[in-house]
């Protein structure tokens, strides 16, 4: 009865590891989660709509920084990191912190808001880093895993 328990332990074991938890798995450590200061101007209506009162009252513009997150992936072990433009838009601070809890300065290397893409660097070295692998190696209908990590979690 005991061979028949290891077997049947051996099977379940087998069958949870497959393709997409071993990405996971080599994956995560390189998954950050971007956290952002952005300065934003912010209009300040009147809060009366005749023409009168808005001699007196006009539009206030006033700058007001807001905090903000989403995700990256570190592509190199010298600390690059791949995100999104519209996750560092108007960024005047970005801090990136790793699976661990360990926190970096970055800063924007290059940004396209045409194509959402963004590179940061952040300071320091031997980074847990992910290996972007070669679309032209793709097969339609194969799986596909997407990790993130777009509210801080």
């Amino acid at each position: 009865m005991i061979g028949n328990i290891l077997i049947c332990q051996e099977d379940i074991y087998s069958s949870r590891h497959n393709a997409i938890t071993m990405a996971i798995q080599n994956i995560s450590p390189s998954v950050a989660s971007v956290n952002v200061i952005q300065v934003k101007e912010i209009a300040r209506k009147s809060p009366f709509s005749d023409p009168f009162f808005e001699f007196f009252f006009p539009y206030e513009l006033h700058r007001q920084k807001v905090k903000s997150s989403g995700s990256g992936v570190v592509i190199s072990p010298d600390g690059y990191v791949l995100t999104n433009y519209h996750v560092i838009e108007n960024a005047h601070e970005i801090i990136i912190t790793l699976p661990g809890g360990e926190e970096y300065k970055s800063e924007i290397i290059g940004k396209d808001r045409f194509t959402d893409l963004a590179l940061l660097k952040m300071e320091g070295t031997n980074f847990p880093y992910a290996t972007l692998g070669n679309s032209d190696e793709l097969i339609i209908g194969e799986w596909v895993v997407a990790l993130g990590n777009p509210y801080g979690l």
